[in-house]
């Protein structure tokens, strides 16, 4: 096998192997009959594979009377990899603990399953989620007609990857792991804390929602606007980002960009799902100031008062549409609200800041955590790092 990978020449003692060669299992998922009830078993579909894990928001059920293959059920390890569709195929996820419940694949996902004698499973996917692999898998690989592209088990089957010896496996996935790691931790934090502003938001105005104002007298608009495909495909390969922090969640931009003192509805004005999760994120961050919706100037409500104030209210009771259902502008702007006084949002204002202050905090941090863990790994599969000094600070961690 040749010395060479996507990441340039292989270090002295490293080998390039074929995933079949280190792996017991590559294979698609199964198609599932999805039904509307929880008591289903869960699939994992495209969607729910972002940021290398796996987002449970997105889940839906398979009929349990279906019978489904056993070898397609996730287990610890594995790497799920998007196999199908333009802007999706490549994106994987990593399996690091058991699910709640039995869990699989639908078809437009394929398991890589790591021979754990010979592969550090976390090292594997650490490789397979990079943007170099990604964007091979998703640009070179992928074969098919616009809007059709799939990634075939047997080509990447046969796409080689950098094979290291075993222990040098496990010191990069272990670095890797501890990263991420502090990513979830920091997430967790986030919720808790996010949790705690909207219990204190409801203690201290309980009787928010009961007034003659609307929401418009605090509100501009509601207009939405997506980035051409064009400029959404040349920030991907620039390694853009589009951030959305409170919820904590970091993706590649591929649908909006939006300035640091507005609110965004959903991801595209349409509600995320249909089991009660916030369809409202706070957005963090200076990006893309134009069509957005923002606090009125002259208005004592800061934008932390009013997420608080939407992440409390049964915007879902305002929902249109029986297929793609949207929140309208005119259904945003007239939801009731009582405007408290200056003095009482001012008070509150204090409470909450210093919350915010660490919500943001730690979503800054995760961003760089997240580009380091960029950074990182193509020196580490270059030999550019003496890994033996990495091995006795983490030893000594």
């Amino acid at each position: 096998m040749e010395n060479k990978t996507l990441f340039g020449e292989l270090p002295l003692g490293w080998k390039h192997v074929a995933l079949s060669d280190v792996t017991t299992f590559i294979s698609r998922g199964r198609q599932p009959k999805y039904i509307a009830s929880v008591e289903g078993i869960p699939v994992i579909n495209q969607k729910m594979i972002r940021n290398f894990t796996i987002d449970y928001r997105y889940v839906k059920y398979n009929d349990a009377k279906k019978n489904i293959n056993k070898s397609v059920f996730i287990k610890i390890g594995d790497t799920l990899v998007n196999s199908t569709g333009v802007g999706t195929v490549g994106r994987s996820a990593y399996i690091s603990i058991d699910p709640m419940r039995p869990t699989f694949v639908d078809s437009h996902v394929t398991i890589v399953r790591p021979d754990t004698a010979i592969v550090d499973p976390k090292f594997m996917s650490v490789v397979l989620s990079s943007d170099v692999y990604s964007n091979y898998m998703g640009s070179i690989l992928a074969q098919g007609s616009t809007g059709q592209v799939e990634l075939s088990r047997q080509k990447l089957s046969k796409m080689c990857i950098p094979f290291p010896p075993l222990n040098t496996q496990h010191l990069i996935g272990t670095i890797f792991d501890l990263i991420d790691q502090k990513i979830k931790l920091n997430h967790q934090i986030n919720k808790n804390l996010l949790r705690l502003a909207k219990q204190q938001f409801n203690l201290t105005f309980p009787n928010v929602h009961e007034g003659n104002s609307r929401l418009s007298n605090v509100m501009e608009n509601f207009d939405r606007k997506r980035i051409p495909l064009a400029r959404r495909e040349r920030e991907k390969r620039q390694g853009v980002y589009r951030y959305v922090g409170a919820t904590s969640v970091l993706d590649y931009v591929d649908d909006y960009l939006f300035d640091g003192t507005y609110l965004l509805m959903g991801e595209d004005g349409t509600v995320q799902d249909e089991k009660g999760f916030p369809i409202l994120q706070y957005i963090w961050g200076k990006f893309w100031p134009n069509n957005h919706t923002h606090v009125l100037s002259g208005t004592f409500v800061s934008t932390e008062w009013l997420y608080l104030f939407l992440m409390n209210t049964n915007v879902r009771s305002r929902i249109t549409g029986a297929v793609q259902q949207k929140i309208s502008q005119a259904n945003m702007n007239s939801i009731p609200l009582t405007i408290p006084s200056k003095d009482e949002l001012f008070r509150f204002q204090k409470q909450i800041e210093p919350v915010f202050s660490q919500i943001q905090l730690l979503d800054e941090q995760n961003l760089k955590l997240t580009a380091t863990h960029k950074l990182l790994l193509p020196k580490l599969l270059a030999g550019q790092i003496d890994l033996s000094n990495l091995e006795g600070a983490i030893q000594n961690a």
